[in-house]
């Protein structure tokens, strides 16, 4: 289950509103507008669904203005903020924008907080996404309940679907269908969702939804989202030893330097930099080019990109806090791939899920988990 209670929602907004002041008294602003999809979700507790699932804004705006919280929404959803939410309980008044006025958002919060000393919107005073980023990283306990909740929920849809592949009769749209028709099922979306095998999986790093049966190899890469937070992970399952067992163990060398350096107080840039060591190591020094090597998750897919060129980055040199999470994605050419989610805490990151809470169909702990599915065939 994926924990959607007012106490754990009540946890999320008072961790979000002391992390807002932070910024504010670093910027000196009395003022702060959110309005990304990301940035929403983190100051409301993931209370505001997204209508258009891909956008970037909004369809609620937060005005922060000396400690006080408003929600700007669109005439549209008024109501319904209203009737599902005891937002006076979690500290938020609501305000209605006319979905058929143009800027009525952006007018809107100037009316509640006058002149805006800092948004995540271009143009409104000074450029907080990065302060915002920054602060939203390390997750509280309540963050972590949830994104728990949901690695379960993503790692049951995925595993429990490709437990009934059948090589040579199931399509990638089936498998596709499938995964996401658990998701929803569990109070989950797929925001990402690549399912492909046997030559495209061979010769592609995304080999996205065409129809193909697939007959020797299946992958399933997801990134699933409720409640405003992401967690992602891939699977893949061959026929035989279609997916080399040394490539699966090359990019387990390389997950295992990333583990290593992803501390408390490490720098971005310490990851990154351990990333490109493990593929010299296992004698791949460019194969980081070929694909995005993954990075934090939590209320984006990825909160930044980086790689181990990045080092101008403002990311580079900042330090891993406490509760944040990650998912890291190292792959070599012919289908190779191995990804889970993890949180950082103690002396290294854990699965957001313990292993024994994770159901595995076959793996080990690391997350280098390549399900082989070996049918006999009646003659």
């Amino acid at each position: 289950m994926i924990p959607n209670t007012e106490e754990v929602r009540r946890r999320r907004v008072t961790h979000a509103r002391a992390r807002l002041a932070d910024v504010a008294e670093r910027l000196g602003a009395r003022s702060l507008v959110l309005s990304s999809s990301a940035a929403v979700a983190w100051a409301t507790g993931g209370l505001s669904t997204p209508i258009d699932r891909v956008a970037t804004i909004d369809p609620i705006w937060v005005a922060y203005r000396d400690a006080e919280l408003t929600l700007v929404t669109s005439s549209v959803e008024f109501d319904r903020l209203s009737a599902d939410f005891d937002l006076d309980a979690l500290g938020f008044s609501l305000v209605s924008a006319p979905w058929y006025e143009p800027d009525a958002h952006r007018r809107r919060v100037e009316e509640i907080v006058g002149e805006v000393d800092a948004s995540d919107v271009s143009g409104l005073g000074r450029d907080a996404t990065f302060e915002l980023t920054r602060e939203r990283l390390g997750l509280c306990s309540a963050e972590i309940d949830v994104m728990t909740g949901l690695a379960r929920v993503a790692t049951d849809a995925v595993e429990s679907v490709l437990a009934e592949w059948r090589p040579g009769e199931t399509s990638d749209r089936e498998i596709a269908a499938d995964v996401a028709r658990e998701l929803e099922r569990h109070g989950a979306e797929a925001v990402c969702l690549i399912v492909g095998g046997d030559e495209r999986l061979r010769r592609f790093r995304h080999p996205v939804l065409c129809g193909d049966v697939l007959a020797r190899s299946a992958m399933v890469v997801v990134v699933a989202r409720s409640l405003g937070l992401h967690v992602a992970l891939t699977r893949l399952a061959s026929v035989g030893d279609e997916v080399p067992a040394s490539d699966m163990e090359r990019c387990e060398v390389v997950r295992a330097r990333i583990h290593d350096a992803t501390k408390v107080g490490a720098t971005w840039g310490d990851v990154y930099a351990a990333l490109a060591s493990g593929y010299r190591e296992v004698g791949q020094p460019e194969a980081w080019r070929e694909h995005f090597q993954g990075g934090p998750i939590g209320y984006a897919q990825r909160e930044f990109e980086l790689s181990p060129t990045s080092t101008d980055s403002p990311w580079w040199r900042e330090p891993i806090p406490v509760g944040c999470a990650t998912a890291f994605n190292p792959s070599l050419a012919g289908g190779a791939k191995i990804e889970d989610t993890y949180v950082v805490g103690g002396d290294a990151p854990a699965l957001v899920t313990s292993t024994s809470i994770w159901s595995r169909l076959a793996g080990d702990a690391s997350g280098a988990d390549v399900l082989r599915l070996r049918e006999e065939r009646a003659t």
